[in-house]
């Protein structure tokens, strides 16, 4: 929802160019990168999503993982400085949720190569819509409420790694079940917010929508930004 929603920012050239150089990339790793438009409730936005031609790797190593989306960054032509911190702010809640070093960490369903191409893409589009020295604010997060079902069996949502990336976010369970926070956009979210107002801009100059793939009381998740 967060690359979708940066993407939806963008003027439309750059856009399509993002699109294809997330194709592109995609192509290199046996997956598929798809954007495409939606609307619901009267919105109109952008959705992600992946489709995957072999079976991933059932874990990937701290080293694997940290050389997998520089390779991806630099076939992005990005830097690939905030991708590597976003990931590292993963393995530092994985590393307190197994209490284990950062380096002997194995991830899951985040090491997949679907997951790790959306970081990188993060670290792509994030600089593009918010330059460095640009002040980034986050609104009060909503975690969701329940059980979620994760390699390692079931859990109460936030998981131990989304709760250690909750540390000093503003948040709240909300109202309805399910998983509304994923571990990879709570890391995005704590390393590019420098701070939290519940206040959209008066008058933003550019709005965006980046739709997920669940649904929440019928509703599919969704991910705001604005430009003011």
């Amino acid at each position: 929802m967060l690359l979708a929603a940066s993407i939806g920012l963008l003027p439309r050239d750059r856009a399509d160019d993002v699109v294809r150089r997330m194709q592109r990339t995609a192509e290199g790793y046996g997956v598929g990168f798809h954007c495409s438009g939606i609307e619901e409730d009267a919105e109109a936005g952008l959705a992600v999503s992946y489709t995957v031609r072999e079976e991933p790797p059932s874990t990937v190593s701290h080293a694997q993982a940290l050389s997998t989306v520089s390779s991806m960054a630099g076939s992005l032509g990005s830097g690939g400085g905030l991708a590597g911190r976003i990931l590292a702010r993963i393995f530092e809640a994985e590393s307190d949720a197994h209490r284990l070093p950062p380096e002997q960490v194995h991830l899951h369903e985040i090491g997949r190569p679907q997951a790790l191409l959306n970081i990188a893409g993060i670290g792509l589009v994030v600089p593009m819509v918010a330059p460095p020295g640009e002040r980034v604010l986050c609104s009060t997060i909503t975690t969701g409420r329940g059980i979620t079902v994760t390699s390692h069996g079931t859990m109460r949502i936030p998981a131990p790694a989304a709760a250690f990336l909750l540390r000093g976010l503003a948040h709240v369970p909300g109202d309805h079940p399910g998983e509304r926070a994923t571990p990879t956009g709570l890391a995005a979210v704590s390393v590019i917010a420098h701070g939290h107002s519940d206040e959209p801009p008066a008058h933003p100059s550019a709005r965006s929508v980046g739709f997920g793939t669940k649904r929440f009381a019928g509703r599919l998740g969704r991910v705001v930004m604005t430009r003011s």
